[in-house]
């Protein structure tokens, strides 16, 4: 990291809130966490703990990933990653090692061997890693724990360790807020309900979408719908409900029952309050893409970074899906000071290589990152990105506002977008055009509709609801790629050098009216919703 880069960095978190001890030299994840404002509740104490250590992959993927970008290399295997980019098994004997001597456990060992569990008392984290543990509060009631020094990692492994999760457990992805929204220009939005609405533009626009409106809105062609292709959504808790509304939604609008398969990620949860969006994931990526050949979908322990991590990286080693999406996440200066994103980032690199992508939801936040929990539409926290819409290595997906047919759209006011923090520009995104900075990755990549105004209808708990947001166009969007993958016979691989590389400005209706508080829209390229929502049957045959 450069020094301009690393003092820009530290400004950001100094303005976030979060401070660190020698977070610029310490391994990610390693440094104590502190949040301004929040109180000492005095030494950290529990018998049980998990840390997850994050091994780094071995030199040359880099190299591989920009030869996959210019078209010079094909996708590899899981196998294939592991045999040239794993970490070695020596690496994890060192770890194991070190586990026995200090009285810790190695509870899991991910396929890929990047992601290593120890479970142990703080006691013996402590011992373990020379440090000591406090326990704090927020000043909005969360609590957390950190170390009060940095850590210290053994020689044995030090430098092929990428990142550690867990020594402070701060870091949580959070899902949007579903409930009633009040627009800020003085419309509003119910769930459920029905007719139409008038939007603060003046223009009458209808409340809710099916699966066939979006159909015609966006012109999917009626052949190209997915077949051969399998989806992945990456959930978290009982996803019981959500199994039964995906029949339910496919019987009322007429869709093919698509197979569902739950792969069942660490501990059972028993957590439902997320299956509104589950409910929405699992239905608009089938509903986009009616005839892939099944539905994966990745059930976590909880939505902590490290459980999100291994979720995550289950779907990758698995290697059984071309595509996959994820609608949740975190303020990405949070991310990088907690280890998430250097460990994700790492994982994520693995997915390009095998040509798999993740469709991530930016954010509806506008140019803020949550901080402070707002409510879905509702802009609140400090300016930055969400991760992992901001990874390098994953697609990001903003929103829109649909006026009408056509589309006709404007950026939804909501929608989260902007530049990163830590993550470099892409190769595949430095040609980007329009009103991109080429110095940090920009988000989103893509946008559709995303607005509650103009929003989905979604089956949750049996009944119809009406849902927005940027984590409805995700899932949408891994539906669109689907089929652009299903014409290809899924040869495409990851979808950032086709998005920016192959797929001509024809393939995406540009969108030129609207703002997201800093950002706003611009002809061609912009933070707002990047190329543009898709015209589906020019996408596929352009890709």
């Amino acid at each position: 990291m450069r020094r301009g880069i690393v003092s820009a960095s530290a400004a950001a978190l100094a303005a976030a809130g979060i401070f660190t001890t020698g977070a610029a030299a310490a391994v990610p994840g390693t440094a104590p966490v502190h949040v301004k404002g929040a109180t000492s509740l005095g030494a950290y104490h529990a018998r049980s703990m998990a840390v997850t250590l994050s091994l780094a992959p071995r030199a040359g993927l880099d190299q591989l990933l920009a030869r996959q970008a210019r078209g010079n290399a094909g996708a590899i295997t899981s196998r294939q990653f592991n045999a040239r980019f794993a970490p070695r098994p020596t690496t994890v004997r060192a770890v194991r090692t070190f586990a026995k001597a200090n009285h810790l456990r190695v509870a899991s060992v991910s396929a890929n061997r990047m992601l290593v569990r120890l479970t142990g008392s703080s006691a013996a984290f402590a011992r373990a890693f020379h440090t000591s543990f406090t326990a704090y509060r927020t000043p909005d009631g969360i609590t957390y724990r950190s170390p009060a020094t940095t850590a210290k990692l053994p020689s044995a492994f030090r430098s092929r360790t990428a990142a550690a999760m867990g020594l402070s457990n701060l870091g949580r992805v959070s899902l949007p807020n579903h409930r009633a929204v009040t627009s800020s220009s003085g419309g509003i939005h119910i769930p459920g309900l029905p007719g139409a609405s008038t939007h603060a533009s003046g223009i009458s626009v209808p409340t809710s979408y099916g699966p066939q409106d979006f159909w015609a809105l966006y012109n999917a062609p009626s052949s190209a719908t997915g077949s051969g292709q399998t989806l992945a959504v990456i959930a978290e808790g009982d996803l019981t409900q959500p199994q039964k509304d995906l029949v339910t939604f496919e019987d009322k609008f007429g869709l093919p029952h698509v197979p569902w398969t739950t792969v069942k990620v660490g501990a059972a949860s028993t957590d439902t309050s997320g299956n509104d969006e589950w409910d929405l994931d699992t239905q608009y990526s089938t509903g986009f893409a009616p005839d892939v050949s099944g539905l994966r979908v990745y059930d976590g322990a909880s939505l902590s970074n490290d459980d999100i991590a291994a979720t995550i990286n289950r779907w990758v080693t698995d290697n059984a899906t071309r595509q996959a999406s994820f609608s949740a996440g975190e303020c990405e200066l949070l991310a990088q000071v907690t280890g998430f994103q250097t460990a994700l980032d790492n994982t994520l690199k693995q997915a390009n290589a095998q040509g798999q992508t993740l469709f991530t939801s930016s954010g509806d936040t506008g140019s803020f990152c949550p901080l402070v929990i707002g409510v879905n539409g509702v802009p609140a926290g400090l300016p930055g990105t969400n991760y992992p819409n901001a990874s390098a290595y994953a697609i990001g997906v903003g929103g829109t506002t649909v006026l009408g047919s056509g589309p006709t759209e404007i950026t939804w006011y909501a929608g989260g977008g902007g530049s990163t923090f830590f993550e470099n520009v892409p190769a595949w995104q430095s040609g980007a055009g329009g009103s991109f900075v080429p110095v940090r990755r920009g988000t989103p990549d893509v946008a559709l509709d995303a607005d509650p105004f103009s929003g989905y209808r979604v089956i949750v708990a049996g009944q119809e609801e009406t849902i927005g947001g940027t984590s409805a166009s995700a899932p949408s969007w891994q539906g669109i790629w689907a089929r652009a993958q299903g014409a290809k016979g899924g040869a495409l691989g990851f979808a950032g050098p086709v998005i920016y590389g192959t797929e001509p400005a024809s393939a995406f209706h540009d969108i030129t009216v609207g703002a997201i508080g800093f950002y706003a829209a611009t002809p061609g390229w912009d933070y707002t919703t990047g190329r543009g929502t898709p015209d589906i049957t020019a996408f596929v045959n352009g890709s």
